[in-house]
């Protein structure tokens, strides 16, 4: 008998590039369906190139928020979603106690003794240790995703004291695809501890008081170097200026009470990056907006096609805000937003470096979180 001929008509026969054409149009389901069917397809639709492509072509634009819990369950996405005014919620089950970071959906979650990196859309969950024995305040933390390689890495920057020597900064990497941590170079000024990053466009960015005043502190993830930026050209920065990314830009938020109550919206040019412009001025006297607050922090979530600009404070108020109108519409009061949900088929690693922690347990539960075990008759999970 002869040799087995392939069907000039089989899928298979179609180069890569058609391929890639075919599978961006599916739907998600039917994407992780064929990762399975062979090593060649599930090449394809692991590559950064079409990772990326699939991204670039989404349609639907929801927001990711928190579901604050210390059950020690493992991090999740929540299955449904929420309509606050019309926006759509989706919801991440998960110990919100530290700062939690995102870079193009993934999202990056520091608990005591590790930290967890979940991909929401594909519901692989990475967790490592932080290098040392366990979580400290004295960290300031970034994720992101080095834009060349399409590798995603945490970065921790710890102060060491040393008897009588004055504090140093240790900064050290962690390629969440390996699981390795290895050091980088000093930065080149202290970064308080707990201080708010974002990634934008390959690039982790700290808004940090030095003493003289506020600097951004920008890291290439790809080169692993620290460079300097311009700050935004306003004379009022101060503890409640916020750093974030809105659609890609890297953009500072400021809330001034006197003698307006607004808030002021600038980003940086994308492509030189001295360059600012001011997006957006919103007067919020009379808006609906609480101003009896001893801090206010705003920070932008996403803008719409119609250019409508959604925000949230540190109370967990969500807002939208109508430029043509000039108004503002108040959404929700309870919604720990983090960032807006995009879907990303970048694969995880599945291997971690530490072990998950035994769920919490409780006089009223053997085991676990009741937001996932119903009781039974007798009222017992």
């Amino acid at each position: 008998m002869g040799e087995d001929v392939e069907n000039p008509n089989s899928i298979n026969t179609l180069v890569d590039d058609l391929l890639e054409e075919i599978f961006v149009r599916l739907p998600l389901k039917s994407i992780l369906i064929s990762k399975t069917v062979s090593k060649r397809w599930r090449s394809i639709l692991e590559s950064k190139k079409f990772v990326d492509l699939r991204m670039s072509l989404q349609k639907s634009r929801k927001i990711i928020a928190v579901h604050n819990c210390d059950c020690r369950e493992k991090p999740r996405l929540l299955h449904g979603s929420q309509l606050k005014g019309d926006e759509e919620i989706v919801y991440i089950h998960c110990d919100a106690t530290r700062p939690l970071m995102t870079c193009d959906g993934l999202v990056c979650i520091p608990e005591q003794y590790g930290i967890n990196v979940l991909n929401p859309w594909t519901r692989q969950l990475g967790r490592f240790s932080y290098g040392t024995a366990q979580w400290s305040s004295s960290f300031s933390l970034g994720f992101g995703r080095d834009k060349v390689t399409g590798s995603y890495k945490v970065v921790k920057m710890e102060e060491i004291r040393v008897r009588h020597r004055d504090p140093v900064v240790e900064c050290s990497v962690l390629d969440v695809e390996t699981g390795v941590w290895w050091m980088l170079s000093p930065s080149p000024y202290k970064i308080a501890a707990g201080s708010r990053s974002v990634c934008v466009n390959g690039s982790i960015y700290w808004l940090n008081n030095v003493g003289d005043g506020y600097k951004i502190l920008p890291l290439d993830l790809h080169k692993e170097e620290f460079h300097n930026v311009t700050m935004v050209p306003v004379e009022h920065t101060t503890q409640e200026t916020q750093i974030s990314n809105l659609e890609n830009h890297l953009a500072i938020t400021i809330t001034y009470t006197n003698p307006q109550w607004k808030l002021e919206i600038w980003r940086m040019d994308k492509e030189e990056e001295r360059r600012w412009s001011k997006s957006y001025s919103i007067s919020l006297a009379g808006k609906g907006v609480p101003w009896d607050i001893l801090r206010r922090l705003f920070t932008p979530v996403a803008v719409s096609k119609q250019g409508n600009l959604v925000f949230h404070d540190n109370h967990k108020r969500l807002f939208k805000y109508y430029p043509e109108t000039d108004k503002i519409r108040f959404l929700s009061s309870d919604t720990c937003v983090i960032s807006p949900f995009l879907e990303n088929l970048a694969p995880l690693a599945l291997t971690s470096d530490i072990a998950f922690p035994r769920p919490r347990m409780t006089s009223e539960s053997r085991s676990r979180c009741r937001l996932f075990f119903k009781p039974n008759q007798n009222g017992r999970i």
